[in-house]
């Protein structure tokens, strides 16, 4: 029986940090509609495939995709590969002695999203990927922003509900990827902090320089 992709898979710390690679998390994405020999994929990162092989071993060692099927070409069993999931989550369930498992999962989440997206920043603005000509809002331009503020409950929670509401139109473009154009990734967080400022109603922020 052919195996089917999942809508949601549950995965450990140690398989987030697999999909930490930006190569990898490319793949997964890539592969999460259908399923697409190396030489495609390859073709589509423009990667050497002898480096891609490495990257979709990892991937199929830690059950985040499959093969779905081969056929013969020119004597030679090509490989389709599929993702094991359209998304992944970090199991919350409690495991080992107490603040381990937490720690282990908290620093490999922080891993995954905070340290490489700034290599993937670093590289994109070395590239030239990331336009330091434009300014936010104009497609290709960096937006980034950090800011800390204080709120009462019912703000804080309006403002977790409306960055939730943006993530999921993202996700949902995700899982119709356009035929032409070029590749965003959205970095999005808020959270309680211990940092206070240092008078009352001062809000510094740091952001990528815009128009206003």
């Amino acid at each position: 029986m052919a195996k089917s992709i999942q809508e949601q898979l549950v995965i450990d710390p140690l398989t987030l940090k697999v999909l930490a690679d930006p190569s990898r998390s490319y793949l997964v994405y890539s592969l999460a509609e259908s399923a697409k020999p190396a030489k495609q994929l390859a073709a589509e990162m423009d990667c050497p495939i002898t480096r891609l092989y490495y990257h979709l071993q990892q991937l199929e060692k830690h059950g985040l995709i499959f093969v779905e099927r081969t056929r013969k070409v020119s004597g030679i069993q090509e490989k389709h590969y599929r993702a094991s999931a359209r998304s992944f989550v970090v199991d919350r369930a409690p495991e080992g002695a107490a603040g381990q498992t937490d720690q282990a999962r908290s620093q490999a989440l922080l891993g995954f999203v905070f340290d490489q997206t700034r290599l993937d920043i670093s590289h994109a603005l070395l590239s030239g990927r990331i336009d330091t000509g434009k300014l936010p809002t104009e497609a290709g331009a960096l937006m980034a922003y950090r800011s800390v503020l204080k709120l009462d409950p019912t703000q804080a929670q309006g403002l977790y509900d409306r960055l939730l509401a943006v993530y999921r139109d993202y996700e949902a473009l995700a899982k119709t990827p356009a035929a032409d154009g070029d590749y965003y990734a959205l970095v999005a967080s808020v959270y309680p902090t211990q940092q206070q400022h240092p008078q009352p109603g001062l809000k510094p922020r740091m952001r990528a320089r815009t128009a206003d």
